[in-house]
């Protein structure tokens, strides 16, 4: 049996395991939101891909976001475009980020395509938010994410709504949500929920991330193998191509001080940290790899790299 034969007998064996057997034929379902803000490609396997920053629709009947309402004497942000007594519009402390993640929808796209194809048909779920991030930010809480407005109100809990019920076919999974940077460094940046303080001095623990599932799924490996080691979704993609820097992983166990992304509200309330089995991470891209040339030549070896992660955190113990 050839390494692609034996790869492919082992993801199959997994997901057998897990009884997470759905019908091949309903990978390609694909439900919609109102007005077709949020889609909901339906997969069958224990993935789920997600892009909440790559939508381009903007409806005039949902206002476009814009800063925040401080109220100094409280401290707090209200996110509203009218604001509340005693608070007002306050770029610097309720600053609200409406900058689009270029080309991360064709990237998820591309990547669940190549992970169909080296499955033979066992396809993740995918999860789009089709709004500008002008309109709606699924990324953050309801409040900062809406502004309050219904209609992107409503997107929000569909969006959050179809991750959800993807979840709700597994018993175990991963969550991969896809973003874009622009930091000087052009590496790509995966995002455990460890703030890159913590991931440079090495104060943090399993309990702190959005993989905690895993590491108790997987005792017999250190928690920094599976972060940053020889186990770590940054090696997987690291081995392929040594062009695709990451961090964290072997050859960058933190930023050094650099910029970077550590998660944010997906991975944080899809994640294992608080409940659950399905872990989650993050992964911001710098620009070059996300346009059109780069891009299929990245998302072949994201999508191995994510299912040899994948393999090893469902293999049988």
């Amino acid at each position: 049996m050839g390494v692609k034969e034996a790869f492919l007998s082992r993801m199959l064996w997994t997901v057998f395991l897990l009884g997470l057997w759905l019908n091949i034929s309903n990978a390609q379902e694909i439900i919609y939101g109102k007005n077709k803000y949020i889609e909901y490609q339906v997969g069958n396997m224990s993935l789920i891909l997600t892009a909440p920053h790559g939508g381009s629709l903007t409806p005039s009947s949902i206002p476009t976001r814009d800063t925040g309402c401080w109220d100094k004497a409280t401290g707090n942000c209200y996110y509203t475009h009218s604001c509340p007594s005693g608070s007002v519009k306050d770029s610097v402390n309720c600053k609200v980020t409406t900058v689009k993640d270029l080309y991360t929808q064709e990237m998820a796209l591309a990547v669940a395509k190549e992970i169909c194809r080296l499955t033979a048909g066992y396809c993740p779920h995918i999860v789009i938010n089709n709004l500008s991030r002008s309109k709606l930010d699924p990324n953050r809480d309801k409040d900062e994410a809406a502004f309050g407005v219904p209609d992107a109100d409503q997107a929000w809990d569909e969006f959050m709504g179809f991750i959800r019920s993807a979840k709700s076919h597994m018993s175990q999974g991963l969550l991969i949500d896809i973003h874009g940077q622009s930091h000087p460094e052009q590496w790509i940046e995966l995002g455990y929920l460890i703030s890159k303080a913590n991931l440079d001095s090495g104060k943090f623990s399993a309990s702190d991330t959005s993989i905690y599932a895993l590491s108790k799924r997987r005792p017999e490996t250190s928690f920094e193998e599976l972060l940053r080691g020889r186990q770590s979704l940054g090696m997987f993609i690291e081995e392929q191509n040594v062009n695709y820097v990451c961090v964290p992983s072997p050859s960058n166990p933190g930023p050094n001080g650099g910029a970077y992304f550590s998660g944010g509200y997906i991975t944080s309330t899809h994640g294992s940290k608080i409940s659950g089995e399905v872990d989650a991470i993050q992964i911001e891209l710098p620009k070059w790899i996300r346009e059109s040339v780069e891009r299929p030549k990245f998302a072949a070896v994201l999508a191995k790299a994510i299912l040899n992660f994948y393999q090893f955190s469902f293999e049988k113990m």
